[in-house]
């Protein structure tokens, strides 16, 4: 399955309230962002099973999130309104230094043109993906950082 732009069920979304500690314990939590929001809502239906999702359209709304909710991996879009998805990432880390992240573009150059220190632990998934390909992805950034800020 190619992720498109089908809606997809409710996931928390900011300004909602938060789940309960006990639900967050089970689940690792993963913040999806993506000013797209048929990505953002299939991206989120597709991990809701195994993981909690927490879906942001923007940087602004993802640094909301990371300031009340404990986040094991963010996965973000490179081009949004407002900063883009590496300021997101550095800005995060400025707050969780070894939070997982993946950035998601449909124009590989974008981060092959990072600087070694920008583009340093941040992991890479070119759009259009498919859902097998989303899954391990995000495995392996949980794997290989064994958790975030949480």
């Amino acid at each position: 399955m190619t992720i498109g732009t089908t809606p997809a069920r409710r996931v928390a979304f900011a300004g909602e309230h938060t789940i309960a500690a006990s639900e967050r314990e089970q689940k690792r939590s993963i913040l999806v962002v993506d000013d797209d929001e048929g990505i953002r809502e299939n991206i989120a239906d597709l991990l809701q099973d195994e993981y909690h999702v927490l879906a942001a359209k923007d940087a602004d709304e993802a640094m909301r999130f990371l300031e009340r909710e404990p986040v094991d991996l963010l996965l973000t879009d490179f081009q949004m309104p407002g900063p883009s998805g590496v300021e997101l990432i550095e800005a995060a880390r400025r707050k969780h230094a070894k939070l997982p992240a993946i950035l998601m573009t449909a124009y590989i150059y974008v981060y092959e043109q990072l600087s070694d220190e920008r583009r340093k632990d941040i992991a890479f998934l070119r759009k259009p993906f498919d859902a097998d390909e989303v899954l391990r992805v995000i495995a392996a950034g949980l794997r290989k950082n064994n958790g975030g800020s949480g």
